[in-house]
């Protein structure tokens, strides 16, 4: 749904101002973090002479704008919305173009409806299919063999599906979660006491890894990190009320499966050579081009930034620990990701967002809150623990690649 203004223009704003308000909208929802929200909009409202200060949330924000020695104030709510690389490019397209002089303010408010406007790029059912194809190569991540991708690929599906009918309902999409969970944890249950060499750990991690909110986390940590506390505090608490919510309904779905417990913990994986590590990054690649709605010619940029994350990842973990070695992923996909929006003159998000569902440790901090949810406190308190390690080694990572090579892009 495109998002709506909650302060109409009145007759004598100026149109920079609305042409301002009408990015912050966009920007908002496209789910861009603070940071790069308030610096893109102050570099825009500077270019059009105006005196422009932001503050952003997750879910609004605070404009104050001057021009001629007048002032106006607004606020403008605009939940986030679905992530559509797509959209996002060519709204960096327009930003460049306002900001080089080359777009005029009436022609950039007219692109920047026609972007938001513009109806899904991969349509609904081959996104459903690869929520299923998305989810499968996570199973293997987690040391799954070929059973374990199989099915993952079925349950990621329904989720998608589950995902999708219930979010057309306000009401119902607070369901999605604790709904997902718990059909996961009991499908993975009783695919594991039904089928041979089947770990029901996997399947249930696998099978919620597009759900599990760990790229919010890094999002969290990020904004915190670059100091703007209410927006990086709003996102933890929404990340941590996620996991919650996840993690009950797996504990529900696994109850009404007790009965098959005893048999399914028996299931140990058989893991797939390792030769099938690149082609499994690469149906990773194309599943995360159109959940994320991406260009087709950002295939071969996405399974680059894929496979960049997750060797770099190995090979830290062989030199400093598998706790300290994400930080090396991060810092690769971090400075590939700056060198490609210089190059390419693209958000660095393109490649960075699906580099990071690679990374980010959602699976750890789920795996944790599992074993807390099972009385298992110290274990499950530890594995957390790690979790959050782990981000903070991914945000320093990040961090560094941010110092080491700037974008020249305004997102």
């Amino acid at each position: 749904m495109d998002p709506q203004p909650t302060n109409p223009p009145q007759p004598d704003e100026p149109p920079e101002i609305s042409l301002c308000l009408e990015l912050g909208r966009a920007f908002q929802s496209l789910g861009i973090p603070a940071h790069r929200f308030e610096d893109a909009l102050s570099r825009i409202s500077t270019r059009l002479g105006l005196d422009g200060q932001f503050f952003a949330l997750p879910t609004a924000f605070f404009a104050s704008l001057g021009k001629d020695g007048r002032h106006w104030t607004f606020i403008q709510r605009s939940p986030s919305g679905d992530v559509d690389l797509g959209k996002l490019s060519d709204l960096q397209a327009t930003t460049d173009d306002l900001l080089s002089g080359s777009l005029s303010v009436a022609d950039a408010r007219l692109r920047i409806r026609a972007i938001l406007a513009a109806p899904d790029r991969w349509g609904t059912p081959l996104t459903v299919l690869c929520f299923g194809l998305g989810s499968a190569p996570a199973a293997l991540f987690f040391g799954g063999g070929w059973r374990e991708m199989l099915i993952t690929a079925v349950l990621g599906s329904l989720i998608g599906t589950t995902a999708l009918l219930l979010g057309r309902s306000v009401r119902l999409s607070r369901l999605v979660y604790p709904v997902a969970g718990a059909l996961v944890g009991f499908l993975a249950v009783a695919a594991a006491a039904r089928f041979d060499h089947v770990s029901p750990q996997v399947l249930t991690l696998a099978g919620l890894i597009v759900l599990v909110p760990g790229l919010r986390l890094v999002l969290a940590m990020n904004e915190l990190a670059t100091g703007n506390l209410v927006a990086g505090t709003a996102r933890l608490m929404d990340a941590g009320l996620t996991f919650l919510s996840l993690g009950f309904g797996v504990a529900l779905g696994q109850r009404f499966a007790a009965a098959l417990m005893p048999h399914a913990l028996l299931g140990v994986p058989v893991p797939l050579p390792a030769w099938t590590l690149l082609p499994t990054l690469l149906l990773a690649a194309g599943a995360f081009m159109v959940i994320f709605k991406a260009r087709t010619s950002d295939l071969l940029w996405i399974f680059a930034a894929c496979t960049l994350a997750f060797y770099g990842t190995r090979q830290g973990a062989a030199l400093l620990g598998p706790q300290l070695g994400v930080a090396l992923g991060a810092l690769a996909l971090g400075v590939a990701s700056n060198l490609f929006t210089r190059l390419r003159r693209r958000p660095s998000v393109v490649t960075m967002l699906p580099g990071l569902m690679v990374l980010v440790p959602g699976g750890l901090g789920f795996r944790g809150l599992g074993l807390i949810l099972q009385n298992q406190l110290v274990l499950g308190l530890d594995t957390a623990f790690q979790a959050l390690f782990v981000t903070i080694a991914l945000l320093m990572g990040l961090l560094l690649a941010q110092a080491a090579v700037q974008p020249r892009t305004a997102l």
